[in-house]
């Protein structure tokens, strides 16, 4: 009995030793932003937290659970507005958001192959294979990129941490590439000359980078308004 207990004991000590943990990082890319042109972004993620910054503007995205809220300061007023709220309230008045048709985004509709050459290439300081992507965009137009994919485990937390926030954003799935890779495990390093990591690191930076600075609105109130 005694030893069956010492036993547990070791065995649970020894998976909870060797169970991977969840690793927090932060990783810099640019990415083709279409009509916007190139955009440096900077994503940090800590837990079940995501943020999301990009270069030059004083807002930012931040995904908390289940939920992404949009942070924006304007004349000194911070908003903290919960974006699946809005995303509820199209639903309801019938209205479907076509934004990432009007920015001139060109994503990936079909993944047609992805073959690896065999060589290498270091990006970011990060050595992977690089692979042939031939695909479909959102337009239909063929498509052939190359990218340089790894198996980095920073990485692949950062394109499990996107993947929720891909779904919690949009009703729609994930482009196909995100998933192909995903079930290689696989992230990207470039893609083309549309995504390139330019820095990537295990300090997530300070916890409250991650913590909402005000109350979110209640963006139910606003829509009753002027409703008798």
């Amino acid at each position: 009995m005694i030893r069956s207990a010492s036993l547990a004991a070791a065995l649970t000590c020894t998976i909870a030793m060797t169970a991977p943990a969840i690793a927090d990082g932060q990783l810099s890319y640019t990415a083709d932003a279409g009509k916007m042109g190139k955009m440096q972004m900077t994503e940090s993620w800590q837990g079940d937290a995501l943020r999301m910054d990009i270069e030059g503007m004083d807002a930012y995205m931040i995904l908390r659970g289940a939920e992404i809220y949009s942070v924006t300061s304007s004349g000194g007023q911070i908003m903290v507005i919960p974006l699946g709220q809005l995303k509820n309230m199209g639903a309801a008045t019938g209205q479907e958001t076509t934004q990432q048709d009007q920015t001139g985004v060109v994503f990936p509709q079909e993944i047609n192959d992805m073959r690896a050459t065999g060589e290498t290439r270091e990006v970011a300081g990060i050595k992977g294979d690089v692979f042939e992507v031939k695909w479909i965009d959102n337009e239909g137009a063929a498509q052939t990129d190359t990218a340089v994919l790894t198996d980095n485990a920073l990485l692949l937390e950062h394109q499990k941490a996107k993947l929720r926030f891909i779904r919690a954003i949009s009703d729609e799935p994930p482009n196909p590439l995100l998933m192909d890779m995903q079930a290689r495990g696989l992230a990207a390093l470039s893609f083309g000359d549309r995504f390139r990591v330019t820095d990537i690191s295990d300090d997530a930076g300070p916890a409250g980078n991650f913590e909402l600075p005000a109350e979110p609105m209640n963006l139910g109130n606003m829509s009753n308004m002027g409703q008798p």
